[in-house]
């Protein structure tokens, strides 16, 4: 396994180990279902890969934002728009050129209680910052 994607499933796996420790219900609470809702941490791993430099991977944090995402509150902004649904963003339409340098993008975790797995090829920069706004912007 090449040293980025070994490091990329080490990180997820300890981000997400983590969560499940502070997401654990208390022993007196044990019947009880987790609650969706900003009291219900949400944390996504997202990469980007050139195909030709090295992959970008960062983790995103909310309920309260956080994480290594250099603009987390910008971020879960944008995934709460679209409540986890990330296919389903579309921050700022409009043109780009039409330079090919296509950058794929993949995140991986839980939006409040539901997981999330995403991942898009995007033609270039342009067309991904139009796209997914500050999400992949790291």
């Amino acid at each position: 396994m090449p040293f980025a994607r070994y490091a990329t499933a080490l990180a997820l796996a300890a981000t997400l180990g983590g969560l499940a420790a502070v997401a654990a219900p208390h022993p007196r609470s044990a019947g009880a279902a987790p609650r969706p809702g900003p009291e219900t941490p949400s944390v996504l791993l997202l990469t980007v890969d050139s195909g030709t430099a090295r992959s970008r991977a960062t983790v995103l944090v909310c309920g309260p934002a956080g994480g290594l995402h250099p603009d987390p509150t910008t971020a879960c902004r944008l995934v709460a728009r679209v409540d986890g649904d990330l296919a389903a963003l579309d921050v700022d339409p409009g043109p780009c050129t039409r330079e090919h340098a296509p950058l794929t993008v993949r995140a991986v975790g839980f939006w409040q209680d539901r997981p999330v797995a995403y991942a898009q090829t995007f033609d270039n920069r342009c067309a991904l910052r139009r796209g997914t706004g500050a999400l992949f912007d790291f």
